[in-house]
């Protein structure tokens, strides 16, 4: 059983505000996909595995586009976020338009995972300092208690987009540990601080510096025993078909039955992604940059 950490990658997303498969979308120099960098951030942060949740139907895309460069460097598997999958024993799969969310994105990846892992996903650049900074944690004594997580905090200014506004957890820490998450919708810049559009219509400011997540968390390994018993609670009580069961909204029902504790790791990394096409020579122009300097090679599987 390896000691290393497993990083899941989720990529099951429909991209409705991108169009396409925005996953696979050529950023890198030589025509790599934006979650290829974060795979070769991990290994070099100490992650030896990889776990892909993708739809079934794109499963070979996947593959083609780059699964066998990355063969001998590390392990890489795959998970399908089925309607069924870890559903209770003789219960009836609902009919819903979107899949049960991101939080049993990661559950579907529970086969592949052995130890302690880290979430991302697919359409974010993260940057190697958030991965090298996650990489330590998860190889401390302290992420193996089956008690404590961690999240890579960014400030708000370095995560938003020019071209569209953006949803982010917004997070509340005191001595580096979390405190609250919520999320916040519609950010936009808007002169000396950015702002949230609220559901009465109203705005909330939110300052440049504010720490959100970009859901870059890690966890122990019972994690996921605690994803399935929630999953089957989750389905019990017969959600309306749009709610979804998210990993954020479950970690911080897990902090409030003092199961977990998360710990809030600081980044300045500059976020970059690819929520509407107009990002996308942002984050061609922003990996070319790191290329030139030497933080990544070219082409990135040599």
């Amino acid at each position: 059983m390896s000691t290393s950490p497993t990083l899941i990658i989720m990529a099951a997303g429909a991209a409705r505000r991108y169009g396409g498969l925005k996953q696979l979308a050529p950023v890198g120099p030589t025509g790599e996909a934006i979650m290829e960098y974060s795979v070769y951030d991990a290994l070099q942060a100490g992650f030896d595995k990889v776990v892909l949740v993708v739809r079934r139907e794109f499963e070979q895309a996947f593959r083609d586009k780059w699964v066998d460069r990355v063969a001998g460097k590390a392990e890489v598997a795959f998970a399908f976020q089925e309607p069924d999958a870890f559903m209770p024993a003789d219960t009836e799969v609902p009919e819903r338009p979107k899949p049960w969310g991101t939080a049993h994105a990661v559950l579907c990846a529970k086969p592949g995972v052995e130890g302690a892992f880290a979430v991302i996903n697919a359409d974010d650049f993260y940057g190697p300092g958030a991965f090298q900074a996650m990489g330590e944690f998860l190889a401390s004594p302290e992420a193996n208690t089956g008690s404590t997580a961690a999240m890579v905090g960014y400030q708000l200014e370095k995560t938003l987009s020019d071209h569209g506004t953006v949803n982010r957890g917004v997070c509340e820490a005191e001595n580096g540990k979390l405190v609250d998450i919520v999320e916040r919708f519609n950010i936009a810049r808007a002169g000396d601080a950015a702002e949230s559009e609220l559901a009465n219509g109203g705005k909330l400011a939110l300052g440049y510096d504010t720490i959100v997540s970009m859901n870059l968390w890690g966890y122990p390994a019972v994690m996921m025993d605690y994803l399935q018993a929630g999953f089957h609670q989750f389905v019990a009580s017969k959600p309306e078909p749009t709610v979804e069961f998210e990993l954020p909204t479950f970690t911080k029902l897990l902090m409030g039955e003092g199961k977990l504790s998360v710990n809030v790791l600081p980044t300045t990394e500059q976020w970059c992604g690819m929520t509407y096409q107009e990002d996308l020579p942002i984050a061609q122009a922003r990996l070319k940059e790191l290329v030139a300097a030497g933080v990544y090679p070219d082409p990135l599987w040599q």
